[in-house]
């Protein structure tokens, strides 16, 4: 009786190891997505400061909204990795 026990505790093992790691496999494409938009965003913003110098664009009502919307998804994808960065930096 006690070898049938051994074998569903070693199956239920294999199975729940295999969904840990298909699960941590899918978590990281999902940062690397992440990380790549924060990249093409920060490319954007950097973009438009040097095409907006003199800050006639950003003044404006209508295009200064865009400027604020993507200065405010810059600053909380930041805020997002920064974290992580310093929790990493803390554990080494």
């Amino acid at each position: 009786m006690w070898w049938l026990l051994t074998i569903l505790f070693f199956l239920i093992s294999i199975f729940t190891s295999v969904l840990v790691y298909y699960s941590l496999r899918r978590i990281t494409q999902y940062e690397e997505l992440i990380l790549e938009i924060q990249q093409v965003i920060k490319f954007s913003t950097e973009k438009m400061k040097l095409v907006d110098s003199k800050g006639h664009y950003e003044s404006d009502d209508e295009t200064g909204f865009f400027f604020e919307q993507l200065k405010q998804i810059q600053l909380s994808l930041d805020g997002i990795f920064e974290e992580e960065m310093q929790d990493a930096k803390k554990r080494k």
